[in-house]
């Protein structure tokens, strides 16, 4: 049986490598609460992390339940069945109740750099409560007088070293969007082998096909290249820092919400009325 210390430790170590856990606790059988509390814990791969709830069956049946809750951001805490779960009805347990209960880690924004584009990203991933952090090798480019939300964390200094020594994690949304091409580059470089949930650059179709072929030419994995959204943002003929910045946030919300980008108007009534 795990411990609530031993959940907390395994929640922390979850919210510091950036990752979903999710805490699966059988608390009703028999139409009553269990003698002890049985506790489950699934990583964000599907993983058994710990604990079980009495049967191997069960667990399993529960570590699938929990992947699809994990998967599916909307979900928090979600009560079910263990027949509902799939998790068979040994022991009598088919009518006992499971109680699911996803933590998910604080959402990351890292910014390389703090130009106007830099800037305007910044509000808008403010706005969506993500955790900021703004990277530029200019002193009063990564300045209070540029950003001044507290909230907002800044960091001056090389581009390089600051990423090479930076913890980006599967909770990270990386937005490469300095003030020149040789330095999207040097930033690309660094993380683009990191474990990111998003990493896009800015830079035009020509720029950015010209930095790809390079890095293809020294040996960057396609399946490395493939992940980098480049020229980055949605196309909606965006123009302004703050139209770019609409463009970046709703692409990051696409890749973590999943999606098509199309307009939901082309496939609603109005357009089959046409």
């Amino acid at each position: 049986m795990l411990r609530a210390a031993d959940v907390a430790l395994a929640l922390g170590r979850a919210r510091e490598e950036g990752r979903a856990l999710a805490v699966v606790s059988l608390f009703e059988r028999g139409g009553g609460p269990p003698l002890d509390l049985a506790r489950l814990l699934v990583g964000e791969d599907g993983e058994v992390a710990g604990g079980t709830l009495g049967a191997r069956a069960l667990d399993e049946a529960a570590a699938r339940h929990a992947l699809g809750l994990i998967a599916d951001e909307r979900q928090e805490i979600v009560v079910a069945t263990v027949s509902e779960v799939g998790g068979g009805a040994e022991g009598g347990a088919g009518g006992a109740r499971l109680l699911f209960e996803i933590a998910r880690p604080p959402l990351e924004l890292i910014i390389c750099g703090g130009g106007h584009v830099g800037q305007a990203v910044a509000r808008a991933g403010r706005l969506l409560d993500f955790r900021v952090t703004v990277i530029d090798d200019r002193p009063e480019f990564a300045s209070r007088e540029r950003f001044p939300d507290p909230e907002i964390r800044l960091i001056g200094g090389d581009f390089v070293e600051v990423l090479r020594g930076l913890r980006v994690t599967p909770a990270a949304h990386l937005v490469i969007v300095t003030r020149g091409h040789r330095h999207d580059e040097l930033c690309l470089r660094e993380v683009i082998d990191r474990p990111a949930r998003y990493l896009g650059m800015i830079g035009s179709r020509r720029r950015t096909t010209t930095i790809r072929e390079r890095l293809r030419r020294e040996g960057v994995a396609a399946e490395l290249l493939h992940r980098v959204r480049a020229p980055i943002g949605l196309d909606i003929g965006a123009q302004t820092p703050e139209e770019i910045a609409l463009a970046v946030l709703a692409e990051v919300v696409l890749v973590r919400r999943g999606g098509t980008g199309r307009p939901k108007s082309s496939e609603g009534p109005m357009a089959r009325a046409r």
